[in-house]
């Protein structure tokens, strides 16, 4: 990649399209395909948008700052921690590419030196959203094509964390393919699904971490099995999961749709998002 001066390459993604399992399997394939601790993940690729961090950072207080505040002082609080001369670091995010009031990006050059985008079916992600969120599919489905969305979690994960802006999923997909300096690696949820190992292999690449061993990627492939995650988190817990969802890993599949989302729900998404859906291989 020609990458930017900054530190930061962000692993984004809309909520629900696979950014944790990419995470989980980058974490196993960096360690050389070792097991994967879902409660050892906060010690990679974690989000910057955590209220301890920005406030000890810029030393300001959040819970006294509205929305537009705060994301004003996003870019200073990536500045700091991933500007120029800091090691590189692959950083979770789930906010929308964008600007703030004053017109800067919230993810430039300064601290950006590359992204890679995970993205998924927006009829899968609907599904997920709504079991996550335990509302109702049609609730999600309103809530990918609302432009104004926020991911406005529980009020005990809220205290911990700052209003991250999403958007609908088509501005979300768009802004950061389009927009983004560098241009992302994209990376679909249904090719991560089919072909994990070519996938990992892409994505280290992209990382400019060494080229992995066959090892190293079948142990990854295996310590993510969906179904080796959702025993984990039964017996262990998941840290990250909100108080709204009973279980953060629950199938994992591609194209579930099918099975589940009605015709006119189905019609709907496409309705709403037809034109990236064609853009990426959706239609």
């Amino acid at each position: 990649m020609t990458a930017g001066p900054g530190a930061a390459i962000w692993l984004a993604s809309y909520p629900k399209s696979g950014n944790t399992w990419a995470r989980l399997a980058l974490y196993s394939l960096r360690a050389g395909g070792a097991p994967v601790a879902l409660h050892d993940i906060s010690q990679f690729a974690g989000m910057p948008t955590g209220r301890v961090l920005f406030e000890s950072v810029l030393e300001a207080d959040s819970g006294n700052l509205t929305d537009a505040e705060l994301e004003a002082l996003r870019p200073a609080l990536h500045d700091e921690c991933y500007g120029a001369g800091k090691p590189q670091q692959l950083i979770k995010v789930h906010d929308t590419w964008f600007r703030t009031a004053s017109g800067r990006p919230v993810f430039d050059r300064n601290h950006s030196r590359g992204a890679i985008y995970i993205l998924r079916d927006p009829r899968d992600v609907a599904i997920s959203w709504a079991r996550f969120s335990s509302r109702s599919i049609d609730w999600a489905i309103g809530y990918l094509a609302e432009r104004n969305s926020r991911l406005n979690m529980t009020r005990r994960r809220m205290e911990r964390n700052i209003s991250q802006f999403i958007g609908d999923w088509s501005t979300h997909v768009a802004s950061w393919m389009d927009e983004a300096s560098p241009t992302p690696l994209l990376v679909r949820y249904e090719d991560m699904h089919a072909d994990l190992d070519r996938a990992l292999r892409r994505m280290a690449a992209y990382l400019d971490w060494p080229a992995p061993t066959d090892a190293a990627i079948a142990g990854a492939i295996a310590a993510t099995r969906f179904d080796r995650l959702a025993e984990q988190e039964r017996v262990h817990g998941f840290a990250e999961i909100p108080d709204s969802a009973s279980r953060f890993f629950v199938s994992g599949r591609a194209g579930g749709w099918r099975d589940i989302l009605t015709s006119d729900q189905a019609t709907t998404i496409e309705r709403d998002h037809g034109a990236v859906m064609r853009r990426f291989g959706y239609l």
